[in-house]
């Protein structure tokens, strides 16, 4: 697969996740069931569940991103030494599907944060 077919699908999955919450949280939230009732209310539910989503995402992705930065004890421990350890992590080099979820999930969180903004400049 080339580079812009893997480009548009990584950003086709990432906008239809958004999408996917957006709706959800907008169909799914037991609004009768927590008490409100006006339309503002509900504005401002639907808003707090997608801002929440959006930084919720960025942060799993954001502490995925930087745990895999580092050497890990396990690493040292197998190498042999902290270099040997570096050096391996630096030959194993190429992202996998699991590395790209952390990117993935800041794209997601990211998005969804632009849809908060959004809806709140709209909704006022």
């Amino acid at each position: 697969m080339d580079v812009r077919a893997r480009a548009l699908r990584f950003w086709g999955w990432a906008v239809g996740a958004v999408a996917a919450v957006a709706l959800a949280a907008a169909l799914l939230l037991p609004y009768e069931a927590i008490g409100l009732r006006t339309e503002p209310e509900r504005e401002r539910a639907w808003l707090l569940t997608v801002w929440t989503a959006g930084v919720m995402a960025v942060l799993f992705g954001a502490t995925a991103r930087i745990g895999r930065r580092g050497v890990g004890f396990r690493d040292v421990l197998d190498a042999g030494s902290v270099h040997g350890a570096v050096d391996a992590r630096r030959r194993a080099g190429g992202a996998g599907a699991g590395e790209m979820l952390d990117v993935w999930l800041v794209a997601t969180g990211g998005i969804l944060v632009g849809i908060y903004f959004a809806g709140w400049l709209l909704l006022g």
